[in-house]
């Protein structure tokens, strides 16, 4: 749960949760329902037209799958069908998530969107839920919640029938290379859903898997794009920046860092212990490089490239705020490693230490490499000048390093460092460092 709803309860197919509980640590709000952020038109569909027929035409203008729930359960309700919850989750390849749900309430038609965490499948409540059946093949569950001798096999049965809830119904939702996802259904209508209305949820099934793994791709193609690219790389992409050669200039403040003693590290531990202190150390840098507005273009073994974009006029102005984005975020990577070391201490565990190296110039941004394998980054001298300061972090025992360059468009007095020969330069460089973090 993010901190701006901590309180809230979450269903969706499973028992109530919280933010503090096991599962609630494996959902993301993504959409809170109401207010702006509509992905889609607004315009309620008319209701004149057969569910069917508004997902095979009408419903090709969403970009979301929660604008879909949101604008077919109006639909569907304003056919009559008395509907008054509905879930759709859908699973999805990602690094970090095993799957998204969406879930629409009569008295809150703006739906909420939530992103299940990788791990949520392995807690009990997940496995009490009706998904497990219908991911292992279940044709659907229905459960009557008005009738005394039905059985309440599932958690979430009991909460919806204290809701009022009169009748559930599960069922699956095909994607066409076989992904089994998941769509439920509650109505508070005595006596339930009816043959009839039971009939065309079932029969708009085919149709609406077809719209929603259009849909779902898309957005698994961006977020792919964004989380092995960058955000701003991986719009690019998308946007049709591919021919191999195809640069621009931009001016930009270039941060290259790596871990220190690497090579010895990885002689003496184990493998799954490197990749662990990795993901460890690049989770703290890359947090702190993304908050401040930086761009994370390629992981170099244990080294890590970014730029902040001197956005706007090439003026000071522009290079200010793109410095002091970018010394904000390794002042932000000091403070998170630390806390790291501390807990890799408590357990016995080698702890890290890095080195930063800050410049600011213009770099050549774009597609680079063979004709079958492409990489989208950045080239030229500043680049490179970048990563030989780095270099000297080590001999002059700091963290962070920066250019005469930077230290001059900064907003901040930094201390000289005094100048230093460095790789493939005839003359030394002058560097500087933040006085806070000698």
């Amino acid at each position: 749960m993010t901190s701006s709803d901590p309180g809230s309860t979450v269903k969706i197919g499973l028992p109530n949760v919280d933010a503090d509980s096991a599962v609630g640590r494996h959902l993301r709000v993504l959409h809170d329902g109401g207010g702006s952020g509509m992905e889609s038109p607004t315009a309620r569909p008319d209701p004149a037209l057969p569910p069917i027929t508004w997902l095979l035409t009408e419903a090709s203008s969403h970009t979301s799958t929660r604008t879909l729930i949101r604008d077919l359960s109006a639909l569907l309700t304003d056919r009559g069908l008395p509907l008054t919850r509905v879930t759709c989750f859908v699973r999805t390849l990602h690094p970090q998530t095993s799957g998204s749900s969406v879930v629409w309430l009569r008295d809150r038609p703006d739906p909420r969107s939530l992103r299940i965490l990788r791990g949520m499948e392995d807690t009990p409540a997940f496995q009490a839920s009706p998904m497990p059946l219908i991911f292992e093949g279940a044709a659907a569950i229905r459960r009557r919640l008005d009738l005394p001798e039905q059985e309440l096999d599932f958690p979430v049965l009991a909460d919806l029938r204290d809701m009022g809830a009169t009748d559930y119904v599960a069922m699956p939702l095909a994607f066409s290379d076989g992904m089994i996802n998941f769509m439920t259904w509650a109505t508070d209508r005595p006596g339930g859903f009816s043959t009839e209305e039971l009939t065309v949820l079932w029969d708009l099934l085919p149709a609406l898997a077809l719209r929603i793994e259009v849909i779902e791709q898309r957005d698994l193609t961006r977020q792919l794009l964004e989380v092995y690219l960058g955000r701003q790389t991986g719009r690019r992409v998308l946007a049709g920046a591919i021919a191999r050669g195809e640069t621009a200039a931009m001016r930009a403040a270039v941060w290259y860092s790596d871990i220190k003693d690497f090579t010895v590290l990885s002689d003496k531990l184990p493998r799954q212990d490197i990749i662990d202190l990795l993901n460890s150390y690049f989770e703290a840098a890359v947090q702190a490089v993304e908050e401040r507005g930086g761009e994370i273009l390629k992981f170099l073994g244990d080294g890590m490239l970014a730029i902040f974009p001197a956005e706007g006029p090439v003026d000071r102005e522009a290079d200010r705020a793109a410095c002091a984005a970018a010394i904000g975020a390794a002042r932000d990577t000091v403070q998170l490693v630390r806390a790291l070391n501390r807990r890799r201490l408590k357990q016995d565990k080698p702890v890290v230490d890095f080195g930063i190296a800050l410049h600011i110039g213009e770099v050549g941004y774009g597609n680079i490499g063979g004709l079958e394998r492409l990489d989208f980054t950045v080239i030229g001298p500043a680049v490179n000048l970048a990563s030989r300061i780095e270099g000297l972090t080590r001999n002059l025992g700091v963290r962070v390093l920066a250019s005469a360059e930077f230290a001059s468009a900064a907003d901040e007095t930094l201390t000289a460092m005094g100048r230093h020969p460095v790789k493939g330069l005839e003359r030394p460089v002058e560097v500087f460092a933040p006085s806070d973090l000698l």
